[in-house]
C-alpha cells in the first residue's frame, strides 16, 4: 500500500475533518498550523499549565506554538472504537525516578465536533525499534477530559487530560520510555501537536527531543519515526505524579 501524508491548511483541515466523519472514513495523518501564523494563543498562562500543577508535574513539554514556521500535528485518536486509529509514542528521559499518576496530550480538534468515550488508555513502552513495537512495561487506564487550551484561528486545541490513572506507572531515572494516551472519539478526530524548539510553559524533565515512533495501521505506519512524516522532534504532553 503506498502511504499518503497530508499537510493541510487550517481551513481544509476543518473541511477534511468535516467530510471524513460524514463519511465513515479517517482523516489526514499530519495536520499543519501554517496558515494560523501569528493567531492568538487562547487561554494560557506563562506559569504551570493547569494540566500541569506544580505540586505534581513531573514534566511538560511545553506550549505548542501556532507562529512556528514548523507547526504541525500527528493523528492521535481511536476513532470510534477502532475505525481509525494512530498512536504517537512520545519519549521521554526522566531527570529521576517517578510514579506517574496522570498524563495529558495536546490535541488539535475542530471547533464543537468533538466527544470523548471513557475509560481512556495510557500505556508505557521502552525498546521500540522502526517496524517493531517495545515491550509495555505499564498499561493503565482512567477517566479523561478534554478542556480548552489555546487555539490557532478556527481551530481549538484540547487539553485531554487523565488526572487519577487506575493504578501508577513507575519510571526510572535516566532510562528512555515511550509514552501514550489514545483518546477513543466519536465525533471529530483528534491530532497531538508538535512544539518548537524553545517552546514557552516547558517544565520539568529535559525535553528528550527526535524520540518518538507513529503507529497506525490503517496508514500503513508500522512504529515509523515520527520525523518521517514532519517536524515531530517534540510533541506537547505532560506526565504528572510524584518523583
Amino acid at each position: 500500500m503506498i502511504r499518503t501524508v497530508f499537510t493541510l491548511s487550517l481551513i481544509a483541515i476543518l473541511s477534511m475533518l468535516a467530510a471524513a466523519q460524514d463519511a465513515g472514513i479517517h482523516g489526514p495523518t499530519t495536520a499543519s498550523a501554517a496558515s494560523a501564523q501569528g493567531a492568538e494563543a487562547g487561554s494560557r498562562s506563562s506559569n504551570y499549565p493547569p494540566f500541569c500543577p506544580p505540586q505534581d508535574c513531573l514534566y511538560y513539554a511545553g506550549d505548542f506554538d501556532s507562529s512556528y514556521s514548523g507547526a504541525n500535528s500527528l493523528f492521535n485518536d481511536n476513532y470510534e472504537d477502532g475505525t481509525s486509529m494512530g498512536q504517537a509514542w512520545v519519549g521521554v528521559k526522566p531527570d529521576y525516578d517517578a510514579t506517574v499518576t496522570g498524563a495529558t496530550f495536546v490535541e488539535l480538534v475542530g471547533d464543537g465536533s468533538f466527544q470523548l468515550d471513557n475509560p481512556t488508555p495510557f500505556a508505557i513502552q521502552v525498546g521500540i525499534k522502526p517496524g517493531q513495537a517495545g515491550k509495555t512495561v505499564c498499561s493503565t487506564k482512567g477517566t479523561a477530559t478534554a478542556k480548552v487550551y489555546g487555539n490557532s484561528g478556527d481551530v481549538l486545541s484540547y487539553a485531554i487530560t487523565i488526572e487519577k490513572m487506575s493504578s501508577p506507572c513507575k519510571l526510572r531515572k535516566g532510562k528512555l520510555y515511550y509514552v501514550n494516551l489514545l483518546p477513543t472519539t466519536h465525533e471529530g478526530f483528534g491530532y497531538l501537536w508538535n512544539v518548537p524548539p524553545m517552546p514557552q510553559n516547558h517544565r520539568g524533565w529535559s525535553n528528550d527531543r527526535n524520540h518518538c515512533y507513529y503507529n497506525s495501521p490503517q496508514s500503513n505506519y508500522n512504529y515509523a519515526d515520527c520525523n518521517e512524516l514532519g517536524d515531530f522532534s517534540e510533541l506537547s504532553i505532560a506526565l504528572t505524579g510524584k518523583q
